[in-house]
């Protein structure tokens, strides 16, 4: 009995020496720098020990140069919740100082693979001082230089540190799937909701009453709006089709590409909405007076979708006719 429980423990133990108790991706992204960036330099330490060190550059032959994503996985060189720090050099003029540096600090969260974000912004560029008289001002939209372990982020100084429960669980989208207003980290699964609305979002009541309207270029529409939760601010493209239910004609569909405005509840909106029944010159007359289905399907920049769907009543009489 004493061997086969010493067995086991060892097979157990050997197991526990072998996990890997804790899995950070360090992601950098940048913002369109104007060609001014060269290369990244990038330093991480973990526990205090430097564990990367190196020059990051576009892909040869790239005209884009930055921004291109970059990340390293760090795993099984940390233990339990160890400290992480991260310094990036935007190197322009490799013999001239850094145009800033970005600090992040965060720590690794055992039984987790989570992503530390860091973003390199623009508008945090130190440009090089002008002579002006007997001294020398910053270059024009300058950056502040920050004192570390401060850096700099939305273009003010700020701390560098990232507390662990905030950091973001780990995607392979992760560069085109960053929170903000309209869909935060951790914000649950997308909603999406279907109103009217000229001047600000309103929720419709089942087979509410819409009447069209001649438009400022000769069509004829309705006023839609829309609410969303956790799908992104910019770059949510908004498709709408409106078929009647008693023939199934089908309005050609139109797609919107307009950023949404936050609102209550988390709920961003989205509001104004010309939907024209004569759509590519379809007959309007046809829904005046009917039902009509109006199928909304949002699609974010990260492939997330949502439909949904509301029937409303459209008047039998034009509004301004």
């Amino acid at each position: 009995m004493r061997s086969v429980l010493a067995i086991a423990f060892a097979v157990a133990c050997g197991a526990c020496r072998h996990a890997d108790p804790s899995s950070l991706v360090v992601g950098i992204q940048s913002d369109p720098m104007g060609g001014v960036v060269s290369a990244l330099h990038v330093v991480i330490h973990v526990a205090g020990a430097v564990v990367d060190d190196e020059v990051v550059k576009p892909p040869r032959g790239s005209r884009v140069g930055f921004p291109q994503p970059w990340e390293k996985t760090l795993s099984g060189v940390g233990k339990g919740t160890d400290e992480v720090d991260v310094e990036v050099d935007a190197i322009g003029d490799p013999n001239a100082a850094p145009l800033f540096t970005r600090l992040s600090a965060t720590h690794f969260v055992p039984g987790r693979e989570a992503l530390l974000r860091i973003p390199l912004e623009s508008r945090c560029i130190v440009y090089p001082t002008i002579p002006r008289g007997n001294s020398k001002v910053p270059g024009p939209l300058s950056g502040p230089a920050c004192t570390a372990p401060a850096t700099c982020i939305s273009g003010t100084c700020q701390s560098r540190d990232v507390p662990a429960p905030r950091l973001e669980a780990y995607a392979k989208n992760w560069p085109t799937n960053a929170p903000d207003r309209c869909k935060p980290s951790n914000g649950g699964p997308p909603a999406l909701q279907v109103g009217t609305g000229q001047s600000y979002y309103l929720p419709l009541a089942k087979d509410q009453v819409l009447q069209a309207e001649a438009g400022p270029q000769g069509g004829h529409h309705i006023w839609i709006a829309t609410r969303m939760k956790n799908m992104k601010q910019a770059g949510t493209t908004t498709k709408i089709v409106g078929v009647q239910p008693d023939t199934g004609t089908t309005i050609p569909p139109t797609t919107l590409a307009f950023t949404y405005a936050p609102d209550e509840g988390g709920y961003c909106k989205l509001y104004g909405i010309r939907y024209q029944l004569d759509n590519e010159g379809i007959d309007y007359k046809q829904f005046l007076g009917k039902p009509l289905d109006v199928v909304v399907t949002t699609t974010d920049p990260s492939g997330t979708t949502m439909t949904a769907k509301a029937r409303v009543q459209i008047a039998p009489t034009l509004l301004n006719p």
